[in-house]
């Protein structure tokens, strides 16, 4: 995906939170953070949680504490070098989105095996809270069906 691609996904994303926010009336809530989970700016109701991967500090894990109602998106503010990658929560065989990190992308031509054994990108972030269920009640009340 080259810059101009991301650009106009991140767009639509927002476009999309604009739409719930205004034209739906649902609560949007956001943070901005540091690479570190320090929250720079934002809603208070986001505690973001940094765990370290068995102890190895460099690599670490994010997610959003509690707020089970919402859906979180996050955007690292510099994309063009990072991959984002999902987490697994021990004795579960499936990637949680819940859980998240972003690492440095592979140099080209070079052959990478198929783990999550790359370390961190220091990378700031935003996320991004919504209820998933404002904007079906929107659109089951808008349907003539």
């Amino acid at each position: 995906m080259g810059p101009g691609e991301i650009i106009t996904a991140t767009q639509g994303v927002f476009d999309v939170v604009d739409f719930i926010k205004t034209k739906i009336g649902g609560e949007v809530i956001s943070g901005h953070f540091k690479w570190d989970g320090t929250k720079i700016h934002g809603s208070e109701r986001i505690e973001l949680v940094k765990e370290n991967e068995s102890g190895v500090d460099s690599r670490w894990w994010y997610y959003v504490k509690g707020l089970d109602d919402y859906t979180f998106l996050r955007f690292p503010l510099v994309n063009s070098g990072v991959h984002e990658l999902l987490g697994t929560l021990k004795g579960e065989k499936n990637a949680d989105a819940r859980y998240w990190r972003w690492v440095p992308l592979p140099r080209p031509n070079t052959i990478v095996g198929g783990n999550s054994t790359f370390s961190n990108a220091k990378v700031d972030f935003i996320v991004i809270g919504y209820k998933p269920k404002t904007l079906i009640e929107y659109f089951h009340k808008s349907s003539k069906i």
